[in-house]
């Protein structure tokens, strides 16, 4: 299946570490997070002002680190969506 719903290119793709999840960074400012199995969106995290052009789930898989050339690393919660630190 296709990962849709990103409005310009993907920059960065990344599985979680257990393998249910998806997270893809774009020039959208956006990070989503989709389910591996049926390709479904999960969350959809904003926050950046500028293209994310790298996501990395956290060992545990419970938090996500974006980066992006607004010169910001945001740290999320990758269950609720919530913005954690930047």
């Amino acid at each position: 299946f296709e990962l849709k719903g990103h409005s310009q290119r993907v920059t960065s793709v990344v599985w979680s570490p257990e393998g249910t999840k998806i997270a893809s960074a774009s020039d959208d400012k956006t990070v989503k997070i989709w389910n591996s199995f049926t390709g479904d969106q999960i969350l959809t995290l904003e926050g950046h002002s500028w293209n994310v052009t790298s996501v990395v789930w956290s060992p545990d898989g419970t938090k996500l680190a974006s980066a992006s050339n607004d010169t910001t690393v945001k740290i999320w919660n990758a269950v609720t969506g919530e913005l954690i630190s930047t």
